[in-house]
């Protein structure tokens, strides 16, 4: 959120936790499991290593903000999204190249609320969209580590709106919608192991460090803030089943964090303005299928 007149909620924290969606899908998934298909082993697919992929499922974001200096601080604040996820792969020799995509497809609204030394300051409600797309190349070293450097495009909307302040009386019904832009430079490793017929287990962790963002918002026509320092990590573990050998079904989950350092003071007008500190924590959890070749 970006300061300017400090003055956005009013009704009491809403948040939505994944275990309502977690049982359809693992009952989706399970059900998948019980389809007829000759008997093989999973590393038979494993052996096409080129593959496309797509995949839907829920992803819960835990969003913070704080100004040190002003001692504000925000709520943690949840919201749970349906994400689609689509990614491909191309196997040349022992490289390996690959493009993936996270796109959120519905989002959800909750309640944000600040407090200055402790006491209530602000509130307001809030819709998050995180967008992601990664280019990565890798090199097949060995089953269980195969490293592989990569690119990340992201873009982040926070639509605000309903603005409860204390030092105004009843809600400001205004909207203000925040961008952010960046990419990063990614590192990580991968790897997966065949443990039972049909089964296998995968696994995927990289660190992101962006070398270019910029951040606007529509209240504030003109201003941005540039180049922020940050960084973000990811963890994901997939359980594949074969299906055929050309065809896998895969149940992932995935956690990590995104940090922001936030901008200096930057002059706006007759006024100050920064984009505060933040995080945003993840979990998500996903029904996909495998198409190797």
């Amino acid at each position: 959120m970006l300061l300017k007149n400090f003055h956005l909620p009013r009704r009491s924290y809403h948040c939505q936790t994944m275990r309502g969606f977690f049982l359809p899908g693992l009952l989706l998934f399970s059900f998948g499991l019980l389809l007829p298909c000759p008997s093989l082993h999973a590393s038979e697919a494993a052996k096409s290593r080129s593959f496309l992929f797509t995949g839907i499922g829920i992803e819960q974001l835990t969003y913070r903000e704080q100004i040190q200096d002003l001692e504000l601080i925000s709520s943690d604040t949840e919201l749970t999204n349906w994400v689609l996820l689509v990614e491909a792969r191309k196997t040349l020799e022992n490289l390996f190249i690959q493009a993936k995509g996270a796109i959120p497809i519905s989002t959800d609204e909750a309640w944000e609320y600040w407090t200055r030394a402790g006491d209530f300051e602000q509130a307001n409600t809030l819709t998050y969209r995180w967008v992601r797309a990664d280019v990565q190349m890798g090199y097949f070293l060995h089953r269980l580590l195969n490293p592989y450097i990569g690119l990340r495009w992201a873009y982040s909307e926070q639509v605000r709106s309903d603005f409860e302040n204390i030092s105004i009386p009843g809600i400001v019904g205004e909207t203000a919608t925040e961008e952010v832009y960046s990419f990063s430079a990614a590192i990580g490793f991968q790897g997966e192991v065949p443990f039972a017929a049909r089964w296998s287990l995968s696994y995927f962790a990289e660190y992101l460090l962006p070398f270019y963002s910029n951040t606007k918002n529509d209240n504030l026509p003109g201003w941005e803030a540039s180049n922020i320092e940050g960084f973000a990590y990811a963890l994901t573990a997939q359980l594949k089943y074969a299906l055929t050998g050309t065809v896998s079904a895969a149940l992932q989950g995935s956690v990590g964090k995104q940090h922001w350092e936030g901008s200096d003071w930057i002059p706006y007008g007759a006024a100050s303005v920064k984009w505060p500190e933040n995080d945003t924590d993840f979990v998500s959890c996903f029904i996909s299928i495998f198409k190797y070749f």
